[in-house]
C-alpha cells in the first residue's frame, strides 16, 4: 500500500481524523484544513459511482457546514482536482474544504491547530446527528 491516504484509512500513519462512516473519512489535511474521502481507494472522480460520489458530495457539505461554523470562517471554498494536468497530487479521489475569513487569514499548521480544527468540526459534526 503506497497511497497516503490508505495508510490514513488503514491507521498505518498518523492522522487528525474527525470523522468516518462505513464510505467515506474526514480528516485534518497537513495544511490544517479537512479532507473528505472515500474510504476505498478510487483514483480520481471518473472511478466514482453514483452512490459513492452522492455520499461523498453529503459529507462535504456537512463538513463545510461544521467547518464554517465551528472555525468561524466567513465562507467555505471547496476544490477537489483529477489527474496531473489538473493538478491532482494523491490520487486517491478528495475534497479539500477549506475554511475563508474576510480578513485573509490563514489556518495555522501546527499540531495543535490541526487538532483544535479536528476536534471543533468534530464536536459539530456530531451536534448535526
Amino acid at each position: 500500500m503506497s497511497c497516503v491516504f490508505c495508510k490514513i484509512i488503514a491507521r498505518q500513519l498518523p492522522g487528525y481524523i474527525i470523522a468516518e462512516d462505513e464510505d467515506t473519512i474526514v480528516f485534518v489535511s497537513l495544511e490544517g484544513h479537512p479532507i473528505v474521502a472515500p474510504k476505498e481507494h478510487i483514483a480520481d472522480i471518473f472511478g466514482l459511482n453514483d452512490r459513492l460520489a452522492a455520499t461523498i458530495t453529503k459529507t462535504a457539505r456537512k463538513v463545510a457546514r461544521a467547518t464554517k461554523e465551528g472555525l468561524a470562517a466567513d465562507g467555505i471554498y471547496i476544490t477537489q482536482t483529477n489527474g496531473l494536468a489538473a493538478g491532482q497530487s494523491v490520487f486517491h479521489y478528495h475534497m479539500h474544504v477549506y475554511p475563508k475569513w474576510s480578513d485573509g487569514r490563514r489556518l495555522d499548521r501546527d499540531h495543535e491547530s490541526r487538532k483544535t480544527t479536528m476536534e471543533k468540526v468534530r464536536a459539530l459534526l456530531q451536534s448535526q446527528n
